[in-house]
Parts: structure tokens; C-alpha cells; sequence
């Protein structure tokens, strides 16, 4: 809340009427307090919003497009996955920011430590892991060139979870722990996420419906075994998380869709006709937002019922 306080004191409130959501956006991340969420794209803007009512408080304009905005455990900072290589940490009150050194690509995975001193980022190829300060500690190397898409970290551990062709586990000081092919249909895993537990991960590809290839959902142990497949999305699933007790899961694809912790579909919430790209549920786990690529911005209670949607 103090974010919001600071902002207003400032005069930087400001209607959602005078700045729509814009086009092509990517993701959207709410702050650990639940109050605050933000948005990335194409049009290479931060915009920060207030969840009670959607209002935008301030947008932060960058050079570069916007692939995944993700907030450190206490709040502190955003960090921000670009497609180049001015990957950043931002201070979200200030409007200052942090290089993070020696990106060379760009990509769209980032995912902070369970404790929030470091960040492990998808350059590419690479995994690079950097101290809360920006400065680089570890790259990570793959054996091929072939892009990361996802990455998240333990959460108790220091072990990564990362997907591009397959789904890879290594730990933080390097080394590799499991490579693992999900399917013999060649497609991309673009999101992973470890349960709250740790006990388990799901993973969700990229399918090809209009080929017959169907979208999969998928969960596995920590040691790549898989133990459940789900299918009937009829798009990719761009992105997936758990609320804060691991009792809901939400994936974005071509509706939001809220599932058990077991994977039984509880509720679901959109006409179908529009591709999610991402989602963000809210601490208290009463309410989460979504973005659709073509600029809508929404949110919905823990039933996928929709509460307020811009257009």
C-alpha cells in the first residue's frame, strides 16, 4: 500500500479512460500485497495499476518490448524480461532501475528465489542468475541454441525449472539434474510452474489444434516423472500459476481456466474467442487479472467470474 500512497501524494493518479491498456501485450504480474499489478508488450510500457478498481497510476516507458514482469517476494522491485538486452530491475515507487549485466539475446523467462535475493533469467539459451543488486553470478549453458521460453524457481530450494523444447531441471550452482521430453510431438513447453509444495510441477505447451496436436497440461514430479495429462484447451497455454496456498491453479489459453490441486477443472471463465496470454492471482487468492494479447485487460474472482473488463 505504500506504493499506492506515494503515488497518490504525488499526483500521479491518473484515469484508465486517458490510457487504454494498449496492443500486444504479454504479461501481467500482481504485487505481493495484492493491491498493485502491472502489464508489459509491444508498446514497450510498464503500466501500474491499482486492483481495486483498475485505475492506472503511472506508466514507465522503456526502449525495448516487454516479454515478463515479475515482483520480488517482498516487493521491493520488478523485474523485467525484455527482448533484448536491457533486462532491468525497477524500483516502482522511484522509477529507477538496474542493468542487469551481460545479456546478450534477450528472452521471457525470469523468476526470482524463494527468499528474493537472487533472479534466475532466460537469456536465449542461457540461464543467467544475478543477486538483487543486478550483479551477474552464474550463466548456465545449453549443448544447443534453442530459446528458453519459461523458467521458475523451488520454492524452498535452489533448483530452476525451465522450458523451451523440453523441460529441463538443473540446480543453482549449474548442474544438470533431468532433461525431460514431454511429448513425441515436437512443441514447446512456454510455461512452467512448481506447486507451492514443491512436490510437484505442471507444465503447459504450445500444441498445434489446427494439426490435431492438442494443448496439453501436464504434471509431473520433481524428478520428471509424469503423473497426470490434461487436455481441451484449444490454444497454447502462454501461462499458468498457483495461488498462494497451492490449492487453485489458473491457466491462460483460450479461456481462463481455475483446476484443482489434483487437476479436476473447477471453473472457467471467457467466450473462447480470444487468446489469454497471461495471468496473476492476487495474495489473498479472492481475485486474479489476465491480459489478452489484443489489449484487454481483466478481472475475475476465484470462480473465473468476471468483476471488471477493458477494452
Amino acid at each position: 500500500m505504500r506504493y499506492l500512497l506515494i503515488l497518490i501524494m504525488y499526483g500521479m493518479l491518473t484515469s484508465f479512460k486517458e490510457l487504454n491498456p494498449g496492443k500486444g501485450l504479454w504479461t501481467v504480474s500482481v504485487d505481493p500485497s495484492g493491491s498493485l499489478a502491472v502489464t508489459g508488450g509491444d508498446d514497450k510500457l510498464i503500466r501500474l495499476y491499482q486492483i481495486k478498481d483498475m485505475k492506472l497510476l503511472k506508466t514507465f516507458p522503456l526502449h525495448s518490448m516487454i516479454r515478463r514482469l515479475a515482483w520480488q517476494p517482498d516487493g521491493q522491485l520488478l523485474a523485467v524480461a525484455t527482448n533484448d538486452k536491457q533486462m532491468h530491475l525497477r524500483n516502482m515507487v522511484t522509477g529507477d532501475s538496474i542493468s542487469l549485466q551481460g545479456i546478450e539475446f534477450g528472452g521471457r523467462g525470469i523468476t526470482w528465489s524463494y527468499n528474493g535475493k537472487f533472479l534466475a533469467v532466460t537469456d536465449n539459451h542461457l540461464i543467467k542468475i544475478y543477486t538483487e543488486k543486478g550483479q551477474l553470478v552464474r550463466t548456465i549453458a545449453k549443448e544447443n541454441n534453442t530459446s528458453y521460453f519459461d523458467i521458475d524457481w523451488h520454492p524452498s530450494k535452489n533448483l530452476l525449472l525451465v522450458s523451451g523444447d523440453d523441460v529441463r531441471l538443473y540446480e543453482m550452482s549449474g548442474k544438470k539434474i533431468a532433461v525431460i521430453k514431454h511429448r513425441e510431438e515436437p512443441t514447446g513447453v512456454l510455461s512452467v510452474e512448481w506447486h507451492p509444495s514443491g512436490l510437484f510441477f505442471v507444465t503447459g505447451d504450445y500444441g498445434h489444434e489446427e494439426e490435431g496436436v492438442s494443448s496439453l497440461l501436464q504434471y509431473w514430479t520433481p524428478e520428471g516423472k509424469l503423473f497426470k495429462t490434461i487436455k481441451g484447451s484449444k490454444m497454447e497455454y502462454r501461462d499458468l500459476q498457483w495461488n498462494h496456498d497451492g490449492t487453485l491453479l489458473a491457466t491462460a489459453s483460450d479461456k481462463l481456466r481455475v483446476w484443482s490441486k489434483n487437476g479436476e477443472l473447477k471453473y472457467e471463465g471467457g467466450d473462447g474467442k480470444e487468446n489469454l496470454w497471461g495471468v496473476s492471482w492476487s495474495y489473498a487468492s479472492k481475485e486474479l487479472v489476465t491480459i489478452y494479447f489484443t489489449g484487454i485487460l481483466e478481472k475475475w474472482n476465484a470462480k473465473a467470474v468476471s468483476l471488471q473488463r477493458f477494452n
